[in-house]
């Protein structure tokens, strides 16, 4: 069991409240209670975390500053049409950002043609200044490195961290952080070794209208373009027999729930069913919501140690489809992936609590329920006893609008 407690206080509608995470975290509620403020807040800590022990970090350091990207991507373009083999690799390596790596090949290559092209040198000044500003990264400690990306992130997500509150606090075991007056303070900082990645999905419609947004990273807030480049990455690296199981159980399942799979072509996503292939704009959107799942995990997105936050699942999904949901969501856990989603829907809490009861997981889901009075929420980490509560806060709503109208 991996559950740990979060404490919150003046954070969005949270007063001071505890809330529980485990390996299938619920987090349910009527509407604007705080449930994806908390949600977009956890993802940001955890792509912090992952960013540091990945070592990725130095890419915020570097494409913090648009204006050097811009002008590099200016320049390549300009002497792009030079068709030289070489620039091939040097541009593979800049999109993965091993800046020193394609500067090296850079300098090579024009030393052995002396070009004098303009472009270039202008090419070669602003390769070095990126190199510099990857490796100062370098010399960062755990904390800044952990300020300045959180810092960022948050900013990117909310527009303004002032839009969660001007004072709150979060707390748990391993990181203490209050945001006061503009400042943020890292108290206490533990990096959790387990942590290899993390995904947000707020709508599945990012399969369609994903090739219409920018490519370029940091360019949309930063849950949205992460997700993007998951998306658009082809990942060929090594894969163990164990994820290879687990890749081909979970498209076989993921395929029987919506009769195909979602893949990826030069014309954007599309689903294959029976032998034909539909532009993924003429499917449904509970097709896209599994095929989104399903495609996150062929293209390793989702792996041993990631955490995958989902807003909302239920919105595009029959009630059906819901609970198949549920058990495709139950398989990522057993494959070591971390779950965490906001609910409206008594179908995916009920038959989680059930199946979690009779399969004798119940101690690795957690279930929050968000309850707001007078404008301040708290959360009530549910339990036997307390259980009844849900039901009655997502099925209340029902029963008072069908009396309204009666």
């Amino acid at each position: 069991m991996s559950k740990h407690i979060a404490n919150f206080k003046n954070f969005a509608k949270l007063k001071d409240t505890d809330i529980a995470f485990n390996d299938i975290t619920v987090i349910a509620g009527k509407p604007s209670t705080g449930k994806s403020y908390v949600m977009k807040f956890m993802y940001a800590i955890d792509e912090t975390v992952s960013s540091i022990l990945d070592g990725s970090y130095s890419v915020h350091y570097v494409l913090e500053d648009g204006d050097i990207t811009g002008q590099l991507d200016l320049c390549e373009f300009m002497f792009s049409t030079k068709k030289d083999i070489y620039m091939s690799s040097v541009n593979t390596l800049i999109d993965n950002h091993k800046y020193r790596e394609a500067l090296e090949i850079f300098n090579l290559e024009n030393l052995k043609k002396n070009d004098d092209n303009v472009y270039l040198k202008e090419f070669k000044i602003i390769l070095e200044n990126l190199v510099k500003k990857q490796e100062k990264a370098l010399t960062k400690t755990d904390e800044e490195k952990f300020h300045f990306i959180f810092r960022n992130i948050l900013e990117s997500i909310f527009g303004s961290i002032e839009q969660i509150n001007h004072n709150f606090s979060y707390k748990n075991e391993f990181l203490d952080i209050e945001y006061v007056d503009n400042t943020l303070k890292i108290n206490k900082l533990e990096l959790k070794r387990e942590v290899t990645s993390a995904t947000f999905v707020e709508t599945p419609l990012i399969l369609e209208f994903e090739k219409f947004l920018p490519k370029e990273k940091f360019k949309t807030p930063y849950h949205i373009d992460s997700l993007i480049q998951e998306l658009n990455k082809s990942d060929y690296s090594f894969t163990s027999d164990e994820t290879s199981e687990f890749i081909n159980k979970f498209k076989t399942s993921s395929s029987q729930i919506i009769n195909g799979n979602i893949s990826k072509g030069s014309q954007g996503f599309s689903f294959e069913s029976k032998g034909k292939s539909y532009n993924i704009i003429n499917t449904s959107s509970g097709t896209k919501s599994i095929g989104l799942l399903q495609y996150l995990v062929t293209n390793k997105a989702l792996k041993k140690g990631s955490v995958l936050y989902w807003e909302e699942p239920e919105v595009h999904l029959h009630p059906q489809w819901q609970l198949k949901m549920v058990d495709l969501f139950v398989e990522l856990m057993n494959a070591g992936v971390k779950i965490v989603f906001s609910t409206h829907s008594p179908y995916m809490a009920d038959y989680l609590n059930a199946i979690s009861k009779k399969g004798k997981f119940d101690d690795r889901i957690s279930f929050n329920l968000f309850k707001e009075e007078e404008g301040v929420a708290r959360n009530i980490i549910l339990d036997k006893k307390s259980w009844d509560l849900l039901q009655d806060e997502l099925l209340g709503t029902l029963e008072d609008i069908v009396w309204e109208y009666l």
